[in-house]
């Protein structure tokens, strides 16, 4: 008879964990949520925007600096950025859910706001598979599935439209320069070596292990690429008329705002700088 007791009395105080909602984010940490989230507070400008973008912005209670896009985005509060937040700002807002970035200056504050209980979820999107995942994810996070699955199939169907029509062209040989001081690239495990691809580009430091690597100008001298590709208006690469990309007058300007954010609104950047690309081509032919 003992054993059969001692067994009921676990059952019935045994702490079961029990969630609505299990799922693993970008560093592998499992969140659990009895309901849908209803008091967001959003810590990452591309998070806020897929909140957005998914019908969810009405959850949002506050923001970061930089979280610009949509409009109604501009009238959130703001309780920190990159580097450092307002953590009484936030425990003041009694959120119950965090979305977080998984670097910065502000890690140790997102640390000890989990530590006091608060539920946080760290998004990370890499790649196109990335976005897609995370579009949905949101969705279960704050019960828009329906919504963000729309929007996820859309962002994905573009995406295969867009390498349909150009991934297949001539390749290019193709430097990506997120900053000019010191010379910024990405490496080829980013959304942005993924559109280049995606346009018939190769990108010439794809196979650097660090995903923002910087590199030198005697490296992209090196590499000579056909194409050079700046998230602003840079005129210096006219000083080296030697490089291919300055003789085929492929020095091509992107916008950071459609092109640096894992969001649904890069499909805008990409066609531009495949339209851009082909141009190019045709120069060359």
């Amino acid at each position: 008879m003992k054993p059969f007791l001692t067994g009921v009395m676990a059952l019935v105080f045994t702490p079961w964990v029990w969630a609505d909602i299990q799922l693993v984010d970008d560093v592998g940490d499992t969140l659990l949520l009895d309901r849908p989230a209803q008091r967001i507070v959003s810590l990452v400008p591309h998070a806020t925007e897929l909140l957005f973008n998914i019908d969810a912005g009405d959850l949002i209670l506050a923001t970061v600096a930089y979280a610009d896009y949509p409009s109604a985005a501009q009238e959130l509060p703001r309780v920190g950025d990159y580097n450092a937040l307002n953590t009484e700002a936030i425990v003041a807002l009694e959120p119950d859910l965090l979305i977080a970035f998984t670097s910065g200056g502000n890690r140790d504050q997102i640390r000890r706001l989990r530590s006091l209980g608060y539920p946080v979820f760290i998004s990370d999107p890499q790649t196109f598979v990335d976005i897609d995942r995370t579009l949905r994810q949101f969705g279960q996070l704050t019960g828009r599935e329906t919504s963000a699955n729309r929007v996820a199939d859309r962002f994905s169907a573009d995406i295969e439209r867009l390498t349909r029509t150009y991934g297949e062209k001539a390749p290019l040989q193709v430097f990506y320069q997120v900053w000019h001081d010191p010379l910024i690239t990405l490496n080829g495990a980013t959304f942005i070596s993924q559109i280049i691809e995606m346009c018939g580009g190769v990108n010439v430091f794809a196979d650097l292990p660090m995903l923002s690597p910087q590199v030198s100008l005697e490296a992209v001298i090196d590499k000579n690429p056909e194409v050079i590709v700046t998230s602003g208006d840079d005129t210096s690469w006219h000083q080296w008329p030697q490089l291919q990309a300055v003789a085929n007058g492929a020095l091509l300007e992107t916008d950071p705002d459609t092109m640096h954010r894992p969001v649904p609104a890069l499909v805008s950047g990409a066609t531009e700088l495949c339209v851009a690309m082909d141009r190019v081509r045709e120069r060359m032919d």
